[in-house]
């Protein structure tokens, strides 16, 4: 069944839908005919799609080259994003600018990647580096494998990754990778990324514009900030989500679709323009 965990409905207004990719579009890994038409039909609805996923620069680069529908691609959890819309993009989606959430530093990498060995001796794991780590920019995967419980273990990594980097290391955890950050004393965050791409286009108060337009949906727990209360208009789990609720704590979505994954994205995509 639906479940609805404040009572809250479609805002009146949609102007920006803000999606994860990985198992939130995705069905069992690949992006499937039903979701790529919802996609469409939300942009021919007047609803801007922008994707917000964990994923490296280079996925965001194919996803917003190949996927129609979809105008903008944040990635890294927020670390950086392309956009067709910006000003003086392109025509091409093929050539869509990126930009970055702050300027990057040419040794960004290997530091990222010596406090995630840090980590790893600290918590007696052995991390196994993901095969999209080569194509990042701004952060450092690793494949999630948390043995006993998940949600205790990643507090505990949390606290060693601050600890090992003298407060300016962050971890997010999706429902497939572990991600390592060193952004200082303002950690990212996908709302934030999305709310910065606004912002670089030239729209006015991008935070306010988000409360009041926007729906966002997830699956997982790097997408917390998704969920914040007031960050979006009406926030969305897909089913999957319920798996990882003891991640997210007091960050919940005000609804949960009946169907998983992408089937759940689909669902959502009817019932937002059934309300228009």
């Amino acid at each position: 069944m639906n479940t609805h965990t404040d009572g809250a409905s479609p805002p009146p207004e949609i102007r920006y839908l803000v999606a994860d990719v990985d198992d939130t579009l995705t069905v069992d890994g690949s992006l499937s005919g039903a979701v790529l038409t919802a996609l469409q039909r939300a942009r021919a609805a007047g609803i801007e799609v922008i994707l917000n996923t964990g994923r490296p620069a280079g996925y965001g680069a194919t996803l917003l080259a190949y996927v129609d529908g979809v105008s903008a691609v944040v990635v890294e959890n927020g670390g950086a994003w392309f956009d067709r819309h910006a000003p003086g993009a392109p025509a091409d989606p093929h050539e869509a600018p990126l930009f970055f959430r702050t300027a990057t530093d040419p040794s960004l990498r290997t530091k990222l990647a010596d406090l995630a060995r840090r980590v790893a001796d600290r918590a007696g794991l052995a991390f196994v580096e993901t095969a999209d780590n080569a194509f990042r920019l701004t952060d450092y995967t690793v494949l999630r494998r948390l043995p006993g419980d998940a949600a205790a273990l990643l507090s505990a990594l949390r606290r060693y990754t601050d600890e090992e980097s003298a407060g300016q290391g962050a971890l997010l955890a999706s429902s497939i990778h572990v991600h390592f950050m060193l952004d200082g004393e303002r950690p990212r965050s996908k709302a934030d990324g999305v709310a910065q791409l606004l912002a670089r286009r030239g729209i006015g108060n991008p935070a306010q514009i988000l409360a009041r337009h926007a729906v966002s949906v997830g699956d997982s727990a790097n997408d917390a900030s998704f969920f914040e209360p007031g960050c979006f208009a009406w926030s969305v789990g897909v089913r999957n989500i319920e798996r990882y609720l003891p991640e997210l704590g007091a960050k919940r979505p005000q609804h949960i679709t009946r169907e998983p994954e992408g089937r759940g994205f689909v669902e959502l995509i009817d019932l937002l323009l059934e309300e228009r």
